[in-house]
């Protein structure tokens, strides 16, 4: 089961890949992971260091599989706070979550987050739903510099457009959104507490850390803030 194609993230698409519940889970991600960058243009060394920190994560999650429930691997691109490839592995498990420190291990067999954090230009964790069904979980992420001769996104993104999309893929995910418009007509999505405006070239909401904008071409990134928020209840989303 999937959602995607590569040639879908640049224009602010993702691909999302069920991956198998056993050993072969690890090298399924490197695989799929693989072929959607090259398919994106990106050098050798990256393709290489990409498949070498997603083995770790996915070997995690199939490690501490205890349910029916499959991993999921998730791609899609962002341009702010830096243009990069966003790279998850997302499992069911919350009750079992990764710690960054020197000497930690990812798990007992593994190699440990700090290969993953030597790999890539950031990394984190937060809660999060399934891309392919409403399964409630956490993910696991890292990003990558963005190629030279990325393709720029030549169609215009309206905010009405933007709305339209952030709310279906928030629904698709079991995320309530309403939409509406505010005093000058400005779309605005609800979801909870949290308002989110769409302006003439970004998204626009407030956390407890402050303001917080993104362009519009980063719907992806801003969809998966706004479930962590919602799957937090509240406290401010965790960077994607």
């Amino acid at each position: 089961m999937y959602i995607g194609k590569a040639t879908d993230i640049p224009p602010g698409g993702f691909c999302a890949f069920q991956l198998p519940r056993d050993p072969s889970c690890a090298s399924q991600a490197r695989s799929l992971l693989a072929a959607t960058m090259r398919d994106l243009t990106f050098p050798i060394d990256s393709v290489e260091d990409a498949k070498l920190a997603v083995s770790e994560l996915a070997t995690n999650a199939h490690t501490h599989a205890t349910s029916m429930s499959r991993p999921e691997l998730w791609v899609w691109a962002r341009t702010c706070p830096a243009p990069e490839l966003v790279v998850s592995v997302f499992d069911t498990h919350r009750e079992i979550w990764p710690v960054s420190r020197d000497t930690d291990l990812l798990d007992e067999h593994g190699k440990g987050l700090s290969i993953v954090a030597a790999l890539s230009s950031e990394m984190g964790t937060h809660h999060t739903r399934s891309r392919l069904t409403t399964s409630r979980g956490k993910c696991v992420w890292f990003t990558l510099p963005l190629p030279t001769g990325w393709p720029v996104a030549t169609h215009v993104i309206t905010p009405a457009m933007a709305a339209s999309r952030l709310s279906e893929v928030l629904r698709a995910r079991g995320i309530p959104a309403t939409c509406r418009g505010d005093d000058s007509g400005a779309p605005v999505i609800s979801v909870g507490a949290l308002n989110i405006w769409m302006e003439a070239n970004v998204f626009s909401w407030r956390t407890s850390r402050g303001h917080v904008s993104q362009p519009l071409i980063d719907l992806q990134e801003v969809a998966e803030r706004i479930v962590n928020c919602h799957e937090t209840a509240g406290v401010s989303a965790s960077p994607a």
